[in-house]
């Protein structure tokens, strides 16, 4: 790759330890070694005090669409964001994650290598993914017209309170139904490409994508998924039923959800921890893989399952206290 003819865009939460040390590095080695000038969101300029030259872009939204390469300072969660931004604005930018959280399956980069990350990208060494996302449509049968209310929306704040009779939320972890204002159970029917898979009653449904399965598909009891599968994941949270088990499905088939509840409160439907929105009961819920894949870039020596081993503890024996 040539990386003086590639736009660099950079995102992250100005809130983490070490992000300023950190954006300020990787924007002393795209000068030093290719006089790049990358765009950097506006927010985590006001951590800096580096006089190397960039442009400032106001919003992720305009990282993503006037950037080939994205590299995201910060944890899962920033990673997400950035992720919907690129699918929103310009599904061809590539995303990079510069872990500076705690986990991090997602953003699985340490800083310390962010020179040899450079290297490979320059090279042309990293290796291209394209991760599965799962597209969803919201609406209400009782209230067509106006039945969906968005509460939150990390990317575009100045929608949140808006209400329509249609909703659509993109997430590449998972789509999560919850009940709104009540503590009891929600009763789902669900249909999976055309045909009754069944009725179930439980605390909640998670539909989640390979990328996701490690998160709170995973704390539900659901299986760990290699991330370039195409495959979703249902899995039921707390169900009635000790026979309601998790279901993975091809990434084409469509998933329709009807979901009620005897206390007839709002559901809560929310993407990736970034948007919510409240829909009134009986709601409806159309799910399937969406026709967009997002574009990470991973380093070739890191594979999945180094990812796992090293992230879950795998190779930890507890009785000695070593790995």
């Amino acid at each position: 790759m040539d990386i003086t003819s590639q736009r660099i865009g950079v995102v992250g939460n100005s809130t983490k330890p070490g992000a300023a040390m950190r954006v300020a590095e990787l924007l002393e080695l795209l000068h030093t070694k290719s006089n790049a000038k990358p765009l950097v969101l506006s927010e985590l300029a006001l951590i800096l005090n580096s006089p190397i030259g960039y442009d400032l872009v106001e919003s992720q939204l305009d990282v993503a669409t006037e950037s080939d390469v994205i590299f995201s300072f910060g944890g899962d969660g920033t990673m997400l964001t950035a992720a919907r931004a690129i699918i929103t604005a310009n599904p061809n930018a590539e995303l990079i994650g510069i872990n500076l959280g705690k986990l991090g399956f997602i953003a699985e980069n340490p800083p310390e290598e962010i020179p040899a990350i450079l290297d490979d990208l320059w090279n042309g060494n990293l290796r291209l993914e394209e991760r599965l996302l799962i597209g969803a449509r919201v609406s209400s049968e009782k209230d067509s017209a106006s039945g969906t209310e968005i509460r939150r929306d990390d990317l575009r704040p100045s929608s949140v309170g808006e209400k329509a009779d249609l909703v659509e939320l993109i997430a590449l972890n998972e789509i999560v139904v919850d009940n709104f204002g009540s503590t009891r159970m929600l009763t789902f029917e669900i249909i999976v490409e055309g045909s009754s898979l069944g009725t179930i009653r439980a605390d909640g449904l998670i539909v989640a994508s390979p990328t996701g399965s490690t998160g709170y598909a995973a704390s539900a009891g659901g299986p760990i998924v290699e991330p370039t599968s195409r495959v979703i994941i249902i899995t039921p949270i707390a169900p009635h039923s000790l026979t309601v088990r998790p279901v993975i499905i091809p990434e084409g088939y469509e998933i329709s959800l009807r979901i009620t509840n005897e206390a007839e409160t709002p559901t809560l439907i929310v993407a990736d921890g970034q948007q919510e929105i409240i829909v009134t009961s009986p709601a409806l819920v159309r799910l399937s893989g969406h026709s967009k894949k997002l574009k990470l870039l991973r380093r070739k020596t890191n594979s999945y399952f180094d990812l796992l081993r090293t992230k879950l503890l795998w190779s930890a024996d507890a009785r000695e206290g070593r790995r």
